[in-house]
């Protein structure tokens, strides 16, 4: 056996001829510590980050993570998903058609003065039940949840009053964030459900679903008794 350098003194001496030499995994791990040192100091590099590349574009960068920014959000986007997904793939075009539309008429036809936290989480609820309790059924109740849903995200997103140019930056960031966000949970859970078929992985996926209509009832709870309202 032809013998080789070791690359640390942990090495064992390795005939690599048909590959090449390969380094020692711990060596190779203990290598890129020095260059993984630096990524906490490049992510806080704030000043790289302050300048857009186009001028009003970041706008756009907050609109495009704003239907993520608040439980309220997350929570409504995450029980459509569960919902449309749990639907034959030939009829999630629908839902998703029906959310997408309804989230621009929100942008433009709704309000941000008024508080929507609570009708998210309720929306939310609705959506999370019917995919624990009736999973793939009820096509009418999936589309109509999905709009409602569409729709109060358009209408939280709504930027504050300023240039319209920036305006239209943010509310395109918010359609094409909660456009996208929504299609990366239903490719997400499609895949799960596609990659590992075991009878027991549809099961976890309505546990999922009522575990996050649980959250929402309990932060409907509390919006309404932070807000003084018996829930």
């Amino acid at each position: 056996m032809a013998r080789r350098a070791r690359c640390c003194p942990q090495c064992r001496w390795t005939d690599f001829s048909r590959w090449g030499r390969l380094p020692h995994r711990l060596c190779l791990r203990m290598s890129q510590i020095p260059r993984l040192a630096w990524l906490p100091f490049l992510l806080r590099a704030d000043p790289a980050f302050a300048h857009a590349p186009i001028p009003g574009i970041k706008g756009f960068y907050v609109g495009l993570i704003h239907p993520f920014s608040t439980p309220s959000q997350a929570l409504m986007m995450l029980g459509v998903g569960m919902l449309v997904d749990r639907l034959a793939v030939e009829k999630i075009r629908w839902t998703w058609g029906a959310f997408s539309v309804s989230l621009f008429v929100g942008l433009v036809a709704g309000s941000n003065s008024v508080e929507l936290d609570a009708i998210l989480f309720a929306s939310a609820f609705s959506a999370c039940s019917v995919a624990a309790l009736f999973p793939g059924r009820g096509m009418p109740v999936a589309i109509a949840l999905s709009a409602i849903g569409g729709f109060l995200i358009g209408s939280v997103s709504i930027p504050d009053d300023g240039e319209m140019r920036d305006r239209i930056f943010t509310m395109s960031g918010s359609i094409v964030g909660a456009s996208a966000g929504l299609l990366y949970i239903l490719g997400i859970i499609l895949f799960i459900r596609e990659r590992y078929t075991w009878p027991w992985v549809r099961t976890a996926l309505r546990v999922v679903a009522a575990w996050l209509g649980a959250i929402a009832l309990l932060m409907l709870a509390l919006e309404s008794v932070q807000n003084g309202t018996p829930a």
